[in-house]
């Protein structure tokens, strides 16, 4: 397996609150982003990423793309701050019916980050893992929930994230059919090992990246080489 150009997944960038979500301290993530500057690297958009696929086109090298899953409040109040500082792009992936609860974004910061230019993806209607779900539920979590951010935030969603990672090839028929016009995962694949845009692997970023070492490894483009694949469901 060769070069793979590293989708990195975030979840919370702020104080560390003792649950179970992974979270980057924003000193950790303010030099992560040095980093990528001090190196010179591209950061992509997700849109970039998929159009390069299409179109069979080489990534640069030196080129990554950044998500954040969930949507929580210090994405708003921590992460985008330091972003923008250093002018790179983001996919925020969004519950609907987590938005405004305690610990979340609010549809108005959520609104601001979009008109900020970065996109706000779904990650379904309710953080469901997909595969459990009931074809018939599948559409709602799917469809609605991007119809929802979409009137919300005046914003085209074009990008889904997968809780947990977790599809199907039924799942992936149903988000095609949606419109999105692509998908993220974790490090899960089909067999074959194909790029496929509705199951975009990521790199997970935690507090243990911190160690510039890790942190290269994981945007070096050669992770896969050292962690093994998951079955998709």
């Amino acid at each position: 397996m060769g070069y793979h150009v590293p989708i990195l997944g975030y979840h919370r960038v702020g104080p560390f609150k003792g649950d179970h979500v992974p979270t980057v301290s924003p000193d950790a993530f303010g030099r992560q982003l040095a980093f990528l500057a001090r190196h010179r690297y591209r950061v992509l958009t997700l849109e970039e990423v998929v159009q390069r696929l299409e179109q069979r086109a080489p990534f640069p090298r030196r080129s990554v793309a950044m998500t954040f899953d969930d949507g929580y409040e210090e994405t708003c109040t921590v992460a985008w701050p330091l972003l923008k500082r250093f002018g790179f792009p983001a996919t925020v992936f969004v519950t609907p019916t987590e938005v405004g609860l305690p610990g979340f974004a609010t549809w108005d910061q959520l609104i601001q980050l979009a008109s900020d230019g970065f996109a706000i993806g779904s990650h379904t209607m309710h953080h469901s893992y997909l595969p459990l779900v009931p074809e018939d539920r599948l559409l709602e979590e799917l469809l609605q929930s991007k119809r929802v951010i979409e009137e919300r935030t005046g914003q085209a969603v074009r990008f889904l994230s997968y809780p947990v990672g977790g599809f199907t090839s039924q799942t992936q028929a149903i988000v095609k059919r949606a419109g999105y016009l692509a998908a993220c995962t974790t490090n899960r694949a089909l067999a074959g090992g194909a790029i496929d845009r509705y199951a975009l692997r990521r790199v997970k970023v935690t507090e243990r990246d911190a160690n510039p070492v890790c942190f290269f490894a994981k945007v070096s483009g050669y992770y896969d080489l050292f962690r093994r694949l998951k079955e998709p469901s």
